[in-house]
């Protein structure tokens, strides 16, 4: 009787690991296409949660390289009273991509300050998406998203005072944060997807400033 109640509970112990085992991979599952994106509010970003819809994807048309090599760097630091400051160079070419960004914002609840290394860059004319790996985090208080080491973030910009363009640079207010379960976003959501305008875009002001450039191929 002994044994048989042994044996017993040996096996509901095993059977609640697998089930313990088998909600952590549901878990992981289910995260693995979750990335945080950023809401404009009376001028505050707030961060949400959004589902990565690779069918959503929106191939490359009428570009003048579709392999989208080319150049951009800039600053984007807006005069308001939770400050974000980013900023970025990057440069696509055969050899692929290369360069580095930091962001840092401060909000009355958090703050938070990563170095990255730029995993892609992505030109299409006067417009390009930039994904930066973060590799260093200088500082983090209070309560954020969980960002961190090997997240990866992404955005867009547009250069519209640079070779005689007539208007004022801009960033595109739909940027995100993917966790390092999710995948690359590099080719998911290129410079001329929907995505980016679909929160609007801020305005680039001095001494912020955007330069994109597809012909320089260092």
């Amino acid at each position: 009787m002994k044994n048989l109640t042994l044996l017993f509970a040996l096996g509901f112990i095993l059977l609640t690991s697998c089930s313990k085992e088998e909600s952590v991979e549901q878990f992981e599952e289910q995260t693995n296409d979750i990335v945080y994106v950023s809401k404009q509010y009376q001028g505050k970003s707030i961060w949400e949660t959004m589902e990565i819809d690779v069918k959503d994807n929106n191939p490359y048309s009428n570009t003048t390289d579709p392999r989208g090599y080319g150049f951009t760097n800039g600053l984007y630091n807006p005069p308001n009273r939770n400050p974000l400051l980013i900023t970025w160079n990057g440069t696509r070419d055969a050899n692929g991509s290369r360069g580095s960004a930091e962001i840092q914002m401060t909000t009355p609840s958090y703050s938070f300050h990563f170095i990255m290394e730029t995993e892609c860059v992505t030109v299409i004319d006067n417009v390009a998406m930039y994904g930066g790996l973060i590799t260093q985090v200088v500082e983090v208080t209070g309560d954020p998203p969980p960002f961190g080491i090997f997240w990866r973030f992404y955005f867009k910009v547009i250069d519209n005072a640079n070779e005689g363009l007539s208007g004022i640079d801009k960033i595109s207010s739909m940027r995100i944060f993917a966790s390092p379960r999710s995948m690359s976003l590099c080719n998911v959501y290129p410079p001329n997807h929907r995505i980016w305008s679909s929160q609007g875009y801020d305005e680039v002001h001095k001494p912020g400033f955007v330069v994109v450039d597809n012909d320089r191929i260092d």
